[in-house]
Formats: C-alpha cells, structure tokens, sequence
C-alpha cells in the first residue's frame, strides 16, 4: 500500500519492511541514518523503545511516550506521532 502510494505520487523512495530485534533497535536506527535513509515507521515494542534513542521529540512525542515515525534531519533524529497534524506541517 506504502509504494503504491510512493509511486503514484512519482517519488523515487521504497517503503521497506525490516524484522529487527528489540536489543538491536539503536543500531538499525544508526544504521538507517547511516545509510541515508528519509525515515522510519515504528511498531511495538519499537515506538516505546525508540523514545530514548531520538534527538527531538515533538509535543505528541513527549505526551505519549511513543514513536512511530523517525524522521532524518541534518544529522538529526525526529521523532513524531503519524497524526494528522504531522502530515499538515510536513
């Protein structure tokens, strides 16, 4: 559904899905940053996990106590909850 999506609005991504191990979580995060990667999409345990592993938590963030969308900024790692206020401000 995700590269559907990719596709139709004509952009050169892929949306991936990775099986990683809640021990190796800051590692494939890392990794993905290191690899240039735009983003990611998080899901449990992640989302909880990933809290302390980002640069910046939005207010949803900190409210919450959850990740599900890692953005890459400038060498930095975002955090936002997918609400429709992050796809308005984005």
């Amino acid at each position: 559904m995700q590269n559907a999506g990719i596709a139709a609005l004509g952009l050169p991504w892929r949306y991936l899905a990775f099986d990683v191990h809640p021990d190796q979580l800051a590692e494939a995060i890392a990794g993905a940053k290191a690899m240039r990667f735009i983003g990611l999409n998080l899901t449990i345990p992640h989302k909880l996990l990933a809290v302390g592993m980002v640069d910046l938590l939005d207010e949803s963030a900190t409210t919450w106590g959850a990740v599900n969308t890692i953005r890459f900024r400038s060498q930095r790692c975002c955090w936002d909850l997918a609400t429709p206020e992050f796809f308005v401000r984005n």
